[in-house]
């Protein structure tokens, strides 16, 4: 007797969950993207119409493990029709709300054996399962240990790599007081440019940093960084997130849910002449993840908002304590410059050997030989 017990049922009501959620999360390492702050949201505001299915862990008599997952009948490729599950997201439909630091929510001592114990309830309770994706997870986490230590031999179930990304922060712990000390770490080249930036915003006042201290004012940002980035997505020919109305009301309702409990932050940067851009960052056990940003248009050349109003926030959030400025993923070059850590994230996808599935994943190996080539 391996001591772990799984049970899976539909949820009802998210209520009945956030008691149990609160606190598992208080006993283990977490991003926010696994914190109640987000999964409650994203359950009412998202997965509630496609009966989410919760799986717990247990071990003796201690919960340890927990995990969302939505179903979806998918097509892909023309030929491919598969029984999926999403962990924490459901990725169509204008339904996908960019879930980073993902992952099963596990005690740190029982995480190899949860993910173990998970996989194998989800593909033995449910023959006609043919997927389960896991998205955004740490490169180095444990879905890789799991699967091999559950009792999903390879030759049943196999696991393919659909995309990897870095992820890159600021260790705020690491740079010294004020703004200046920040710029230091930059190349000669780079802190240079930005400290004339700074000049040229400064011919029409000084700069100010306000951060948002009520709903109200958290409100006002956030339609002024909707307006802003908008504004820059629209002169390269593109729409920018804000296009898609589920987005907007998703992140409306984190911030009016949110915002009250201290983990919401949002900035505007600005002199006399004009606003120069907004932050729209989640906060969660002193770290600080940037999820999107709002800059004015640069009017001259010289003027480099993105870095400059970056640049004060990193030093703003120093001084509040916080440990991690995240800028999250991507392959943006302003992030890798401005940053001194990152880390890999994967998105990945378990799956029973279907000869469907074997003729794509060898189509897919083929393409990307030749694309290589």
């Amino acid at each position: 007797m391996s001591g772990y017990r799984v049970t899976s049922s539909s949820i009802e009501s998210p209520q009945d969950l956030e008691q149990e959620w609160c606190a598992l999360q208080s006993r283990v390492d977490c991003s926010y993207f696994q914190s109640w702050g987000w999964i409650g949201v994203w359950l009412e505001q998202i997965a509630a119409e496609f009966d989410p299915l919760i799986v717990r862990v247990w071990y003796g008599g201690s919960l340890v493990g927990l995990g969302i997952f939505v179903h979806r009948i998918i097509r892909r490729r023309l030929f491919i029709n598969s029984s999926a599950l999403f962990l924490n997201e459901y990725p169509f439909d204008g339904r996908n709300m960019s879930i980073e630091y993902n992952g099963l929510l596990a005690e740190h001592d029982h995480r190899e054996r949860v993910y173990a114990e998970v996989i194998d309830h989800l593909f033995s309770t449910n023959k006609g399962l043919d997927e389960v994706f896991f998205g955004g997870v740490d490169a180095s986490a444990v879905v890789y240990q799991g699967l091999a230590h559950s009792g999903c031999r390879p030759e049943h179930i196999s696991r393919q790599l659909l995309e990897e990304s870095y992820t890159w922060a600021v260790d705020l712990g690491s740079i010294g007081t004020g703004m200046d000390a920040y710029l230091e770490t930059l190349s000669r080249n780079r802190r240079a440019q930005i400290r004339r930036s700074i000049r040229l915003y400064e011919a029409y006042g000084p700069l100010r940093l306000e951060e948002a201290k009520d709903l109200v004012m958290a409100r006002e940002f956030f339609s002024g960084l909707k307006e802003l980035h908008t504004l820059r997505w629209q002169k390269e020919g593109k729409q920018g997130v804000f296009a898609n109305p589920v987005w907007g009301n998703f992140h409306r309702a984190l911030i009016k849910s949110r915002f009250p409990e201290g983990e919401i932050q949002l900035l505007r940067v600005r002199n006399d002449n004009a606003v120069i851009g907004y932050l729209y960052s989640l906060v969660w056990r002193k770290k600080v993840y940037v999820l999107q940003t709002g800059f004015e248009s640069q009017r001259e050349k010289g003027l480099m908002p993105g870095y400059v109003v970056h640049a004060m926030a990193i030093e703003h959030n120093r001084k509040l304590g916080m440990v991690m400025y995240d800028l999250m993923h991507g392959d943006e070059l302003y992030k890798q410059i401005m940053c001194d850590r990152y880390q890999q994230l994967q998105w990945l996808v378990l799956q029973r050997p279907r000869i469907r599935f074997t003729i794509e994943n060898l189509a897919l190996a083929l393409k990307r030989k030749f694309t290589a080539t």
